[in-house]
């Protein structure tokens, strides 16, 4: 067809020898077995096992020849059964989604004492318990997925353009595990991205195929998605079925938990994919009460959809939404006032580090005035007066809430390596000061929203005594960054943040140490503050680019043990991953006659650690805020029982806008992070966490009068209305 450079499938992909995706964060059973892992090939072979699997990669001089030569491309397909529902695919005689693992169990964790646990429910005089489940939601960033792949054979070298989370992950995957070339044979260059969200953190069948045709056909070779191939292809999230109950004394006291989860793995397992609910879900599962006793379990299995992986919150959403649930309807059951059972349940600030019964320790936190401050922001004594006004007036108003935790970073790269992780947790940061006293920093992580450049400025020159003006920051290109981990997991100020500042510390140690032999002093007589070396008790002085200029200068310089230059590089490995903790609460108005939710008002206390730039961290809140919301009252994907996706654009996959939120308050508390010298804590999942349990126990508490316990996420319009009609009907 005209302009048609070149159409290759598997075939051409096996017969160059190419690689596929390895596992980099595999999970073993509990009881020592090995998961059953089927990870994503880059083409499909002879079986597609959920739409939106890659068949072929068609490649034209432009995009309407490309388009039309893809239309003409004919797949022979014979049309085969699907299983959707992870609980039946684990079934014996279930259908199977690969035929050669001979089941589609993924993979069984179990964490806490079921002994005690069950002991705790013996003398419980409460029980609540719920089935829930999480929705399947696509991440949906405003710039969808783009890869550019260039190919110069005289330097047998490649170059790809990507929007991309992980640069340097993504630039050894393609060379070591897909290409098999050296790593600085292939350069990645990430620039600015609009999103990320956890999907642009692995790499997906595209760009190894854009990058690989692009050697094919000897052109460089461009692909940039449409929102309708996004919501088919790229990895979607949550997707939980869950049964649990609480147990509590007669005072409201926890004294037990059970979870029994099936985690939807879809048709493959990604990357990071089993770490969700076989690490972050189980680890953040008792939230922020003291519970005593656990009995957990998730098991994993295949179906015939997209693969789920990482998304804002990972695994953490899916715990909030159920602790907390069971939480608001154990309070309502038994006459307490919500937030008055979690004062009575809360973790206390003289006890952490905490342990929990998942094996994890809470390091540092103060839940209690958590609660202080969100009672003051919300005023809540007076919105319990106005919904007893508005329910004598037949207005259906809600008030609801949830207090849980994050888990951010990724611990060190030796606790990483200890769960089967082939990838580090450290991050990296070069501070070159140039000659004239203008610096570069060269930074491991990656910014897709987050403000890093501002936030990382500011860092430096903190430490540094000099202007923001005078620093420029560069992330996202691994043949100017020398290595790093990327941005994931709310790690960024954690890691980056930190090699930042011991980086900037090491130059002014050996800046100190140029400048005192400048001064004709000792190094401990010379004081630094605002890009000026100073002799203690005297007035003389020289200024930090004179020192950076006769650090590169070199005609006056210690003679012993003394390197020329300012570039100092740092590897920052920390010793474990943190836990901000937030509360939330709203207020629902429900509207009887259509089931249709409206958000009055929201309010949220968050516990990031030090927080460096607070309009930043406010922006991070407000974006997860829209994403849990989301969530919550819209956001579904949804495949036909024969595995056809049905809302495969945004005219049936609903987005929230800006009329769906409310006014949003927010406050921070401050309890220091001891894992890092810098005390921050993760902040920008706070909300996507908090959100769906705060707005599902506002609902029900708009109508628990009603008889109506528990709706499923997303809380629809129509949801909303059919279990309104159901409870008129039975009473």
């Amino acid at each position: 067809m005209p302009g048609v450079l070149g159409v290759f499938s598997n075939k051409d992909w096996e017969a160059d020898g190419c690689g596929q995706f390895e596992m980099q964060h595999g999970m073993k059973c509990s009881d020592g077995r090995p998961a059953n892992e089927a990870t994503r090939t880059i083409f499909t072979k002879d079986r597609v096992r959920h739409v939106g699997e890659t068949v072929a990669i068609v490649i034209a001089e432009t995009r309407p020849q490309a388009l039309d030569a893809a239309e003409a491309v004919e797949v022979d397909y014979d049309p085969q059964p699907a299983i959707l529902d992870p609980v039946s695919a684990l079934e014996p005689d279930a259908l199977l989604v690969h035929e050669g693992l001979g089941t589609n169990f993924v993979f069984e964790i179990k964490r806490g004492d079921e002994a005690k646990s069950d002991e705790a429910f013996a003398k419980a005089a409460h029980i609540t318990e719920l089935q829930l489940d999480s929705a399947r939601i696509n991440g949906s960033p405003i710039e969808p997925r783009a890869y550019l792949g260039y190919y110069e054979p005289s330097m047998d070298h490649y170059t790809i353009w990507a929007t991309c989370q992980l640069p340097h992950f993504w630039r050894r995957w393609l060379a070591i595990d897909i290409l098999h070339v050296p790593e600085h044979k292939v350069r990645l260059i990430s620039p600015d991205v609009g999103g990320g969200f956890g999907l642009k953190a692995h790499a997906l069948p595209e760009a190894p195929a854009v990058l690989w045709a692009a050697r094919k056909v000897n052109r460089p070779v461009r692909w940039t998605q449409t929102r309708s191939e996004a919501l088919a292809s790229d990895t979607h999230a949550r997707n939980h079925f869950t049964r649990a109950r609480m147990a509590f004394d007669a005072e409201g006291h926890i004294l037990g938990m059970e979870v029994d989860s099936v985690a939807n793995f879809g048709g493959y397992l990604s990357s990071f994919g089993p770490s969700i609910p076989g690490n972050s879900y189980p680890q953040t599962i008792t939230g922020l009460y003291t519970t005593p006793a656990l009995n957990f379990r998730v098991r994993g299995s295949y179906t015939h959809t997209m693969t789920v992986c990482a998304y804002r919150g990972s695994g953490r959403p899916e715990a909030t939404w159920v602790n907390e649930r069971l939480f608001e309807n154990a309070a309502r059951e038994m006459g307490i006032d919500v937030l008055e059972m979690r004062r009575r349940n809360l973790i206390q600030k003289d006890q952490f580090p905490y342990p929990t019964p998942v094996g994890r320790t809470y390091d540092s936190g103060d839940p209690p005035g958590l609660m202080d401050k969100l009672v003051a922001l919300s005023n809540y004594a007076e919105l319990r007066a106005e919904q007893k006004k508005q329910q004598e007036q037949g207005i259906l108003m809600g008030i609801g809430a949830a207090f849980f935790l994050d888990k951010s970073g990724t611990g060190s790269s030796r606790q990483l390596a200890a769960k089967g992780a082939l990838h580090g947790a450290y991050e990296v940061a070069t501070t070159r000061v140039h000659t004239a006293g203008h610096v570069t920093i060269f930074v491991g992580s990656h910014s897709h929203g987050q403000g890093h450049e501002t936030t990382w400025s500011q860092i430096a020159a903190d430490r540094l005594g000099i202007s923001m003006d005078d620093i420029a920051i560069v992330e996202g290109d691994t043949d100017l960054v020398p290595t790093g981990c990327g941005t994931g997991a709310s790690r960024s100020t954690t890691m980056a943040g930190t090699a930042i500042m011991m980086s900037c510390d090491r130059v002014i140690k050996k800046a100190t140490r140029l400048a005192a032999h400048m001064l004709e002093c000792a190094d401990t007589d010379v004081d630094y503050a605002l890009g000026t070396f100073t002799v203690k008790g005297t007035n003389r002085t020289i200024s930090f680019a004179d020192v950076a200029s006769a650090a590169y200068w070199g005609g006056n310089y210690p003679e012993e043990d003394f390197e020329l230059g300012l570039d100092e590089t740092v590897f920052f490995d920390g010793v474990d991953s943190n836990d901000p903790q937030a509360a939330h609460l709203c207020v629902v108005i429900v509207d009887p006659e259509t089931g249709k939710v409206r958000l009055s008002d929201y309010f949220c206390v968050d516990d990031a650690g030090k927080v460096i730039n607070p309009l930043l961290v406010e922006g991070q809140v407000h974006g997860g805020l829209g994403q849990g919301i989301g969530q919550a009252l819209m956001e579904n994907i949804v495949y036909d029982r024969d595995g056809q996706l049905i809302s495969g654009t945004f005219m049936d996959y609903a987005m929230p806008r800006a009329e769906d939120f409310c006014d949003i308050k927010l406050d921070f508390q401050e309890t220091l992070c001891p894992s890092n010298p810098l005390g921050v804590k993760g902040g920008s999942e706070t909300g996507t966490i908090g959100a769906p349990a705060c707005i599902g126990n506002a609902i029900v508490d708009a109508l628990w009068h009603l008889g109506i316990r528990h709706i499923e996420q997303p809380m629809t319009p129509d949801r909303v209305w059919q279990a309104i009609q159901a409870a008129q009907a039975a009473n």
